[in-house]
């Protein structure tokens, strides 16, 4: 026979978990053990002949084989069935969702759940074994046991389950109107008269910052409902925290409510023996009064809560400011653009002397004031705080003072600002997803070091680590060096950032290891360039150049949007935070004591997982454009996707047209760096689908076609290189580059070539491709004979580049055919005369020297020409045919 009990002074959950328990145990008997409260008599009343309930005086257990017990799993809590306990022949089953401990009862079967009910299990099982048919009367008591454990859906603790069950129970017919009737209840007199003396009796006590309720009342003639009484308190002051003392003699019974997640009270009341769940618990003690009860449950708190959260743990950094001499109609256009509500006021000395706001400035608008100082409307006398000022102070200025964004000072010096939504993601985390940089991830990868990292290569490091040591310099690791050691991909440019002077560093390293130093005073950064090793063996980059570059940990600022950066020293954690992408972002610390130490701030490990691009702040785009590239490179480089957000920036940056306030400069070299990928046409197309090629040119328009000559440039250029093995390596970037120009007219080209201020031979070869490629292809691709010297005088003005250019967009096998004969049998014909030859004749050298020895080249590619012997006869020739005209 099975028996199903629940708890002493059971509530709703414990009876409709009881009754929903009974569906899946259909031949059990209930037991409700004790008392209940005074709601749950009531509903007792109209259900007991629908359902058969017993009570312990008529409840038979001698035949009992399994007991199963619901919203309980503490033995002196379910009367007499305890006995039970300890059976060899009773199976114990438990469905709860109170949190396990160590003083639970050892059952068989033992369901638990993070639910706000133990009957959402209960009605979640049913469902799964297709069982979930209730009649109203049933539904409505399961809704009143989800409705009373949950404050109706609105404690923390309540689950999707539990929103999603409440929705099947109405469907099953649930009475809300019933529902609200029995947790609605007014209060007995003696209850009112007990939520009276409560209220009086309330303490507050300030724990780390979180405010604790304390009340006290003597019940020993009270004959209400405890917990009805508590729950109205809760209604009426709204606290976070609440304890209650409920005391006749030397027994004290507590009820605890929490509103806040940082508060477990279930932990709280287990140091004395009570149980419960996270946002309700109770506990009976004896012999100790309420005043020792309560200075225990506070040494309790005082170890569960962590350390008081500070302004310099939650303020935002570094501060965009403004000068109190900027206009009114630029300070607000600057707002509107970085997405801020508000900013400090600085005067000519760089000191703080006001806040100015949005709305500040559309007042002084309104009045036609826009060309005005912001000086007359910014706010003053300004309210500012220190990076120890605590969490609850900052709360207490925000409310009592209206404040939406407070300064943080530091000897005398603005490090920071605190704002609302600063404030709100710290007290509400789980309304804000976590972002990057909002935990530190630290572990060990020196082992992924060692196997990526040629043996060599970690000597250097090593030798590095070793100067910095001795200079009691910390030093890192950071970068893309970072990401791709991560990735376990190959990257062996060393990306160095030590605390201390970087330039100093590169000094002395140099003496060290050797290597030429290249100085950058006003970043206060230095490159140590050295031949490539040849242990690292081919060289991953043109000029076989090794280099390591130094920089000091520093904060950079913007003075305007897109301007080069200010630089000021700073932490390690700001130098990161300054760089472009989450991915980009992670450090590795090299020191011996903390060799291979990860450091990871802002979830670039995280982001890495997901294969996601994400940018470290909201304007990173504006104070620096060119990322807009650099984000669309490494989500095609990597194969992953730009985060939503990242994008939605992105697209606000081109909308703005931030490219303009940038220097073309730059925005070249992020293109070159784009088209020298291996697959550079994701990139491309990607730029077209973000709007990004209206700022190398509006005219750009890319097909989708063009695609194919992408690949046919790489198959091309590999032929090249294994045919012309002796040759220089052709600018793969440039060709890519050809191919977006192909659509613009010549003068559209010069524009461009103007505007980005490439090279001379950069531009020479562009140009030359634009005006001729098309004709060039026309001609070699003519079905009549051409002899060798037509296809070189065609062919020997193009740039190799050009050259694998055209032959990569033609259709033509015949002009295919006619690029490659160039290429391996014409462009590396000489003549065996030179122009000493020539003077030996008696020509005096000049223009005419070229004339002879072009059409000496041309006969001798069309195989007229095979010895030195023959060339002396035809240039004699050429000579006296010019002598006798």
């Amino acid at each position: 026979m099975d028996l199903i009990v629940t708890h002493k002074s059971a509530d709703f959950d414990a009876l409709s978990s009881l009754v929903a328990a009974g569906k899946l145990y259909p031949d059990a008997r209930l037991l409700l053990p004790g008392s209940q409260e005074k709601a749950v008599r009531s509903f007792l009343s109209l259900i007991k002949d629908k359902v058969k309930i017993e009570d312990e005086k008529t409840c038979r257990m001698d035949d009992v084989t399994r007991l199963v017990i619901v919203d309980n799993r503490h033995a002196s809590r379910i009367g007499s069935a305890a006995a039970l306990l300890g059976k060899k022949n009773v199976k114990v089953h438990i469905y709860d969702h109170h949190p396990r401990t160590k003083f639970d009862i050892k059952a068989d079967k033992d369901v638990f759940k993070e639910v706000g009910a133990t009957v959402s299990i209960l009605l979640e099982v049913l469902d799964k074994k297709g069982k979930l048919d209730l009649t109203p009367l049933e539904a409505t008591l399961m809704l009143l046991g989800i409705y009373e454990e949950t404050g109706s859906l609105s404690y923390s603790a309540t689950t999707r389950l539990d929103v999603d069950l409440v929705s099947r129970l109405l469907e099953q017919g649930a009475n809300l109107n019933a529902v609200s009737s029995y947790l609605n209840r007014e209060l007995s007199g003696t209850e009112l008269s007990a939520l009276i003396d409560l209220l009086k009796s309330v303490e507050t006590v300030n724990v780390r910052g979180m405010n604790i309720a304390f009340s006290h009342i003597d019940v020993r003639a009270f004959d209400g409902e405890m917990a009805a009484v508590v729950h109205k308190v809760q209604d009426v002051e709204n606290y976070p925290v609440l304890f209650v003392m409920f005391c006749s003699g030397e027994k004290v019974k507590v009820l605890a409510r929490s509103r806040v997640d940082l508060i477990d009270v279930n932990k709280v009341l287990g140091h004395f023996g009570g149980a419960g769940h996270h946002g309700a618990a109770s506990a009976r003690i004896e012999g100790r009064p309420a005043e020792q009860i309560k200075s225990e449950i506070l040494r309790v708190l005082e170890k569960m809560i962590q350390p008081e959260v500070y302004a310099g743990d939650i303020m935002s950094f570094p501060v965009e400011t403004v000068s109190q001499d900027e206009k009114v109609t630029e300070v607000l256009e600057n707002l509107r653009l970085l997405g801020y509500k508000g900013a400090p006021v600085l005067n000519e000395s760089s000191a703080l002397v006001g806040m100015i706001t949005q709305g500040d400035l559309k007042k002084a608008l309104k009045h036609g004031m826009g060309h005005s100082r912001i000086k007359g409307y910014m706010s003053v006398p300004l309210i500012t705080v220190v990076p120890e000022t605590p969490m609850h102070e900052l709360r207490e200025i925000m409310v009592d003072r209206g404040k939406g964004r407070i300064p943080v000072i530091k000897d005398n010096k603005l490090v920071g600002i605190v704002t609302r939504t600063d404030v709100l993601k710290k007290v509400f985390s789980s309304l804000f997803p976590e972002k990057a940089g909002e935990r530190v991830k630290i572990t060990d990868i020196s082992e992924r070091m060692n196997a990526m990292f040629p043996k060599q290569l970690m000597r250097l490091i090593k030798r590095i680590a070793a100067e910095a040591d001795a200079l009691g310099m910390n030093v890192f690791l950071v970068g893309g060096l970072v990401r791709d050691l991560l990735l376990k991909r190959k990257n062996y440019d060393l990306d160095i950032v030590v605390e201390g002077d970087a330039i100093e560093f590169g000094r002395k390293l140099g003496d060290r290891i050797g290597g030429a130093l290249v100085v950058y005073h006003k970043f206060g950064t230095s490159t140590l360039v050295k031949d490539w090793p040849a242990w690292l063996g081919r060289p991953l980059h043109p000029g076989n150049k090794f280099k390591i570059d130094i920089a000091t940990a520093r904060r950079e600022t913007y003075e305007r949007p897109a301007a080069l950066p200010t630089v000021e020293f700073s932490s390690l954690r700001e130098d990161l935070y300054r760089r472009d992408f989450t991915i980009n972002a992670m450090a590795v610390n090299i020191n011996k004591k903390n060799f291979g130490l990860f450091l990871d701030f802002f979830g670039g490990m995280k982001d890495l997982e997901k294969g996601v691009i994400r940018t470290l702040h909201d304007r990173s785009f504006i104070d620096d454009p060119t990322r807009i590239f650099r984000a669309v490179r490494f989500e095609q480089r990597f194969g992953f996707t730009i985060e939503k957000h990242t994008e939605y920036l992105i697209t606000h940056a081109v909308k703005r047209e931030m490219f303009h306030r940038t220097e073309n400069q730059r925005i070249r070299d992020e293109l070159i760096l784009m088209l020298k990928e291996r697959d550079p046409e994701k990139a491309v197309f990607r730029m077209r689908q973000l709007h990004e090629l209206q700022f190398i040119h509006p005219a750009m328009a890319l097909k989708r076609s063009i695609k194919k000559t992408f690949a046919e440039i790489r198959k091309c250029a590999r032929w090249y290189t294994s045919a012309a093995p002796g040759k220089r390596k052709p600018d793969i970037w440039l060709m890519n580059f050809m191919v977006m120009l192909d659509k613009l007219t010549v003068e559209q080209v010069e524009e461009v070539l103007r505007k980005f201020v490439f090279t001379r031979s950069e531009s020479t070869r562009l140009r030359f491709y634009r005006e001729y490629a098309d004709k060039t292809i026309r001609k070699l691709s003519s079905r009549k004979r051409m002899m060798p010297s037509e296809i070189y005088d065609i062919l020997e003005p193009f740039s190799h580049e050009a050259m694998l250019c055209v032959m990569a967009r033609t259709s033509s096998a015949a002009a295919r055919k006619r690029i490659k004969r160039f290429f391996t049998h014409y462009s590396g014909v000489k003549l065996r005369i030179k122009g000493h030859d020539i003077k030996k004749e008696g020509i005096k050298p000049g223009p005419r020297y070229t004339e002879i020895l072009h059409r000496m080249l041309e006969r001798k590619l069309d195989g007229k020409l095979p010895t030195k012997r023959d060339e002396i006869r035809y240039m004699r020739k050429l000579i006296a045919e010019d002598s006798s005209s």
